[in-house]
């Protein structure tokens, strides 16, 4: 009789193997996936919900951004265990079957399928045809815009191809979009200092005297807001099957991706509040703050350089994630027999075709149905950014408390890294999601009950099919 391989393995690799990611990915590769996935539109958009939420006191806003950071950092210090003991292509999927066995895993994709990567997808796609659009009305005057949606499924259905191509394809533009995306940041954190002419605004009254309900309930809404912008780091771990040295490479490319998103993203919030009063920033309606920044502080050019360097930030995010989201389909497909189609690997283009193309469609067809919301003031981008933060922290939080379950579970298992700072790291990342989560839920219940129903149907599909499929294919691990 056959050994039965362990649950933790990838299937092992042959040259033409059907269900198994080619090794292209090296170190810089994969820092370069983890600041391009989470430098999208936040920081250029997300500034104005923020002011608005809390008052406009500058140094209250600085904190939260250095101070989300660092929560993400601790998450990242934790994952970095997990992708270090679980080095292949699913990420979450991976811990989450390992820790607490496949119903829940399973739950962590259904929810990126129908709920977390492909709003994200839908969410970046609008954002770049609202700056395609702007810069057509530049370019044309006479443009008459409102073809959004259009554009958006166009930019999809683009990433997509280019992806199901070769997954060097897709890096090679990730790689270059990270690279301006880093440039257009880091220019937008210095421009105050450089412009020729500009004068500083004063900052303010930096904190407020006095903490109230209205104001705590104000930070929970700007830290959901602030998460947007830092949402993404962790799903490096997914392609970590394609990466060279995983064990060393992923855990490294989280901890500086990090700390690089941190040093940016607090730079250039300082710059927006060195440029413009935080009342000003706060009434922004339909426009980046980047732009008003950089319309006062160049006049002649300011305008169409931040659209520009919005739609390369916006489209760089949005094809990492038309790269990455398939392959946690792609991993969950090799654990259950009748998703199967989805584990297979293109004999040309080695990439899950069926699965980029499955959850490009999704996307699309998001953006159709216009968000599945109740309220009809809620906009499309808020609602879709939001379903991603609340469904996809419910996963973050269950995963980075696998560190502390495999300590106790598996004691004696390889960790070719171990997470600085345990046990304080993880736990200062748990309890901060608690707070978030709850912040967010008490902020638009409704919302969050129709994302958390969507993500509880894939029960029913588990125990109707998947269940089967794992009893009749595989009985190791946990149920």
């Amino acid at each position: 009789m056959s050994a039965t391989p362990p649950l933790d393995a990838a299937p092992p690799a042959t040259p033409h193997d059907p269900h198994q990611l080619e090794k292209v990915l090296g170190l810089f590769s994969v820092v370069a996936i983890v600041v391009g996935e989470v430098i999208g539109s936040g920081i250029f958009f997300k500034p104005q919900p923020i002011a608005l939420a809390t008052g406009g006191f500058v140094g209250l806003i600085l904190g939260l951004w250095v101070i989300c950071g660092l929560v993400n950092l601790c998450g990242a210090l934790s994952m970095a265990e997990l992708s270090s003991m679980f080095p292949h292509a699913g990420g979450t999927y991976v811990f989450l079957r390992e820790t607490y066995g496949r119903l829940w895993s399973f739950l962590w994709v259904w929810a990126e399928f129908w709920v977390i990567r492909t709003a994200a997808i839908a969410a970046l796609a609008v954002y770049s045809s609202v700056e395609i659009e702007g810069i057509l009305k530049h370019v044309n005057p006479d443009y008459a815009g409102g073809h959004q949606k259009s554009i958006a499924i166009g930019a999809i259905v683009l990433l997509g191809t280019i992806n199901i191509l070769g997954t060097r394809l897709g890096n090679g533009v990730q790689n270059v979009a990270t690279i301006i995306k880093v440039a257009s940041v880091a220019f937008l954190a210095v421009l105050p200092f450089i412009a020729i002419g500009a004068e500083p605004f004063e900052l303010g009254t930096l904190m407020p005297d006095r903490v109230d309900q209205s104001l705590l309930v104000g930070i929970g809404v700007a830290i959901a807001a602030i998460m947007w912008a830092y949402d993404g780091w962790g799903n490096v771990t997914v392609i970590a099957e394609e990466v060279h040295n995983p064990q060393r490479n992923v855990p490294i490319a989280l901890i500086v991706g990090v700390l690089i998103l941190i040093v940016l993203y607090t730079g250039a919030n300082l710059a927006y509040h060195l440029t413009l009063p935080s009342s000003e920033i706060a009434q922004l309606t339909g426009t980046a703050t980047a732009t008003v920044v950089c319309e006062r502080l160049l006049p002649d050019f300011g305008a169409r350089l931040v659209q520009a360097m919005i739609l390369v930030s916006v489209f760089g995010a949005l094809n990492v994630n038309v790269m990455v989201g398939p392959r946690v389909l792609f991993a969950v497909a090799r654990d259950h027999g009748f998703l199967r189609p989805f584990s297979r690997v293109h004999p040309q283009t080695r990439t899950p075709a069926l699965a980029i193309g499955c959850m490009s469609a999704w996307a699309c067809a998001l953006i159709l149905l216009g968000g599945l919301s109740w309220d009809p003031k809620v906009q499309l981008f808020d609602i879709l950014t939001e379903w991603t933060v609340f469904g996809g922290s419910i996963f973050y939080f269950s995963a980075v408390a696998g560190v502390f379950l495999l300590r106790w579970s598996r004691p004696d298992a390889e960790r070719p890294y171990r997470t600085w700072g345990y046990p304080i790291v993880p736990a200062v990342f748990l309890a901060f999601y608690v707070f978030l989560l709850g912040s967010m839920f008490m902020a638009r219940p409704l919302d969050r009950l129709i994302g958390i129903g969507l993500i509880a149907t894939g029960a029913i599909v588990y125990y109707r099919w998947g269940q089967r499929a794992v009893a009749a294919n595989d009985t190791t691990g946990p149920a």
